[in-house]
């Protein structure tokens, strides 16, 4: 009888512990930074967003983490509400814009590190209103994650415009933190900063 509870026990664990894809994403409410795991399909609501001067335009997104257990490449599937939407989808350092049609699929090879693990959205708004894109991860191995993301934009809602959040730090392409936080310091070569590839000349 012990044999067969003691077998039950370890059974139990192992499946426990089975490998799994694993997704995050990021939200700040007020000055803090709340970080959300994503085991199912689940929906998030963006009204914050970043006016950018020099374009005219708002510029919304969504960022997290994201890792297998079992494998490093991941394959995302892109859903668009409508045609004709200005976005991309970027993970391990490596940005894919939107091809302007209701399907898209990506495909990305993660890393051990953060930012090799890291994936963001951006989106831009053209008029007021509310959009929906849906992203499915994949792993090939454990069961897809669904992450579908509603962004509503007013252009009115002035108390919704944020800054960008900004940690100082520079990362190389392939997401080795740079020993400078000023970019002319460091030798001739694209970096990233916040998310965004800036190239040293």
């Amino acid at each position: 009888m012990k044999k067969i509870l003691t077998t039950i026990f370890v059974l139990c664990t192992a499946l426990s512990m089975q490998a799994a894809l694993h997704l995050s994403y990021e939200k700040w409410e007020g000055d803090e930074q709340v970080i959300t795991e994503v085991t199912e399909n689940t929906t998030v609501v963006v009204t914050e967003y970043e006016w950018d001067e020099g374009l005219e335009e708002a510029l919304m997104e969504v960022r997290g983490q994201l890792y297998s257990d079992e494998s490093e490449n991941i394959t995302v599937t892109i859903t668009r509400q409508n045609t004709g939407i200005i976005d991309q989808f970027c993970a391990a350092g490596n940005c894919v814009p939107g091809n302007e049609e209701l399907t898209q699929v990506c495909e990305f090879t993660i890393g051990t590190s953060a930012m090799q693990r890291s994936w963001f959205t951006h989106y831009t708004p053209m008029e007021e209103g509310e959009e929906v894109i849906s992203y499915e991860f994949n792993d090939g191995v454990n069961p897809a994650i669904k992450l579908t993301i509603q962004y509503n934009y007013a252009m009115t809602a002035v108390e919704n415009v944020v800054a960008p959040q900004y940690n100082g730090k520079i990362y190389n392409l392939l997401g080795q933190e740079m020993p400078s936080k000023n970019l002319s310091e460091l030798p001739k070569g694209i970096y990233i900063i916040n998310g965004k590839k800036y190239i040293n000349q």
